[in-house]
């Protein structure tokens, strides 16, 4: 039982090491905190569980995805979609076509009706 507490323990050490380097390796520069990747690096492997718990702490800065930033930067607007022009524009573009397409599709249907070389 003690041997089986022994592997388990090594393979989460690994793990979490492993982890913690493929993140750092992944993370871009301008997102990483406190000190160089380079030295993150060496951290994480010198101190296989104190290093990878420090790396996902304070190691980087986290965004939720899918949300997007003021300018690009900085924390998210938290403005909703009806308050974006680009979008409430893209809306009524596509309201127009729906409109300007029902319309087309009304004339030729009354176009097709009225046609006298039909029988």
């Amino acid at each position: 039982m003690r041997a089986v507490l022994i592997i388990v323990a090594a393979a989460v050490v690994v793990g979490m090491t492993i982890y913690a380097l493929l993140d750092i390796a992944r993370t871009e520069k301008r997102h990483i905190v406190a000190l160089p990747k380079a030295l993150w690096f060496m951290i994480a492997l010198i101190f296989p569980v104190l290093g990878p718990v420090l790396w996902l702490v304070f190691g980087f800065r986290r965004y939720r995805p899918g949300r997007r930033t003021a300018a690009g930067q900085g924390q998210p607007s938290g403005g909703a979609p009806d308050d974006d022009e680009a979008y409430l524009k893209f809306l009524d573009h596509q309201a127009e076509r729906r409109k300007r397409d029902e319309e087309r599709r009304r004339r030729e249907e009354d176009h097709d009706d009225t046609d006298p070389d039909v029988s």
